[in-house]
């Protein structure tokens, strides 16, 4: 009897071990296939992949005469084959019109994008991403606030130095919102241990909550990976969308493609600006027309070009040598130092305090060894001034007037407001803000109170009888809120630019002010 027992129990052991087996089998299998990408037949990548260091820094010493051989060059992110890459892919071959939009948007700034990536040692592909996140639309904006073409949110944009005022958003500056958002995605790639497409997925949705995934992740087995995680349904989207559009300029005709050719030189090119000045003026200097002048330099929300905000102004190449010549012209003209006659409880502090200028730069302009001053001396200032002239100037055979005017624009008082909230969002010296409304620092501010603000007018005019502004409209901005700052009617101001209702105002829009 004893052996018959020995065998059943032995074979009721090996029964339940070998069911353990099947499970632990079974569930490896499972985990393996939730792992592992799906192949399917694709065309063969031309771009050089793998796991391999990127260096795309080194590819400024190669000559490539069109810019797409350049950027497929540089590419650096793994080939994956996906279902999930392979309906992204399908997408923007169903969407070829969008596609071949942002591209065309891109012209201008694709070239600098590009060499700011260099400069950084980043992927190329990352070049790419503006068309995912904006289309290469400058002025986009979203429901989350973001704006420009890397579409910054207020607060990373804050973080990573991007200033934004009445006049200046530096998420739409083209140059500035680039150089911020290599910094961060290079960041995000040191943090998350040199994996591009985690990096890449931060910055659609923030780190935290990449992080925050990849820790629910870690219950399975084997390392994870961006395709392992539970993440927002955009973000889930993003990065498989990037991957896609990476492969089709990997190889366009592969997918029915016409890349249009862009050399690898710049079509246009940033100089530097050292005074303020209006674009309507800009395009007469440059010749150019105000509309490229605006839509290349999409960072400002007004009229004038500020150097206080952005010193690069970016113009046509073929046009700056011709700028160059006329602004140093007509700069001698208009600007000079401003001249401080001391008088009697004049001190160097005080004078200072009073022009919003350093007592070190008064000494150094003046070469002054010591804080001495007395009555009766002149002292030159680092501040420009428009001269007080009526004179004309003559460019490109056409007569244009000269002018020092100024307009008067109405803020209105929001809750949290304070003069040196007010001061600093229209970018003008405290002292002036509380003189143009006869107010001191103690006045108390008022909700829908309004607050005076001078701005000067254009430089040049061509006895135009009626004067024209510009202004970008920002996120909350209202048809009331602008009418009533620049002084017109509502209706005039959606009639002057071509809107229906006021429904119809949205930001990012570029209205024209006609005074």
């Amino acid at each position: 009897m004893m052996p018959r027992f020995d065998n059943l129990l032995l074979g009721y052991m090996l029964f339940r071990n070998l069911k353990h087996l099947v499970i632990i089998i079974l569930c490896a299998c499972f985990i393996s296939s939730c792992n592992q990408s799906i192949s399917y037949k694709r065309p063969q990548l031309l771009a050089n992949f793998g796991s391999f260091e990127c260096n795309t820094n080194k590819l400024s010493n190669v000559n490539y005469s069109n810019i797409w051989n350049k950027i497929r060059n540089g590419f650096c992110l793994d080939t994956v084959h996906s279902p999930r890459i392979d309906k992204e892919i399908k997408w923007f071959m169903n969407n070829k019109a969008f596609l071949y939009r942002s591209i065309e948007r891109a012209k201008p700034y694709l070239y600098h994008v590009v060499r700011e990536l260099e400069k950084n040692n980043l992927p190329f592909e990352l070049a790419l991403l503006p068309i995912v996140e904006s289309g290469y639309q400058p002025y986009a904006y979203s429901p989350s606030k973001a704006a420009g073409i890397w579409q910054f949110i207020p607060p990373t944009a804050r973080e990573y130095g991007i200033k934004s005022n009445w006049w200046y958003d530096g998420r739409r500056d083209i140059l500035r919102s680039t150089k911020a958002a290599s910094h961060f995605l290079r960041d995000m790639h040191r943090h998350f241990k040199k994996d591009w497409l985690l990096a890449i997925a931060s910055y659609n949705t923030g780190a935290g909550m990449v992080g925050r995934s990849i820790k629910k992740a870690n219950y399975t087995i084997g390392n994870k990976t961006f395709w392992d995680l539970k993440l927002p349904r955009e973000t889930e989207i993003y990065v498989p969308k990037l991957i896609a559009l990476r492969d089709i300029i990997s190889n366009p005709s592969a997918y029915n493609i016409k890349l249009p050719k862009i050399a690898n030189e710049p079509k246009t090119n940033f100089i530097s600006v050292k005074y303020p000045i209006d674009f309507y003026t800009i395009s007469i200097l440059s010749e150019t027309d105000e509309k490229i002048i605006k839509q290349l330099n999409p960072g400002f929300n007004a009229w004038y070009f500020l150097p206080s905000m952005q010193s690069k102004l970016l113009l046509p190449i073929d046009k700056i040598k011709l700028f160059n010549i006329r602004y140093k012209k007509l700069i001698k003209l208009i600007y000079s130092k401003k001249v401080h006659l001391v008088s009697k409880g004049d001190t160097l502090s005080r004078i200072s305090r009073n022009y919003n200028v350093s007592i070190k730069s008064i000494k150094v302009l003046n070469n002054l060894k010591s804080d001495l001053i007395i009555i009766g001396q002149k002292l030159m200032l680092p501040v420009e001034q428009v001269n007080n002239t009526s004179e004309g100037i003559v460019i490109g055979g056409k007569n244009y007037k000269i002018q020092d005017k100024t307009i008067t624009y109405q803020h209105i008082v929001k809750r949290y407001d304070n003069w040196y909230k007010i001061a600093r969002n229209y970018n003008v010296n405290l002292k002036n803000l509380l003189a143009w409304n006869n107010a001191d620092i103690k006045a108390t501010l008022k909700v829908s109170q309004k607050i005076s603000i001078n701005m000067k007018a254009p430089i040049l005019t061509a006895k135009r009888e009626q004067m024209q502004l510009r202004y970008v409209v920002g996120i909350g901005d209202t048809v009331n809120q602008i009418s009533t700052g620049f002084g017109v009617s509502r209706q005039k101001l959606l009639s002057d630019n071509g809107i229906k209702a006021s429904k119809y105002l949205t930001a990012g829009k570029d209205l024209m002010i006609i005074k």
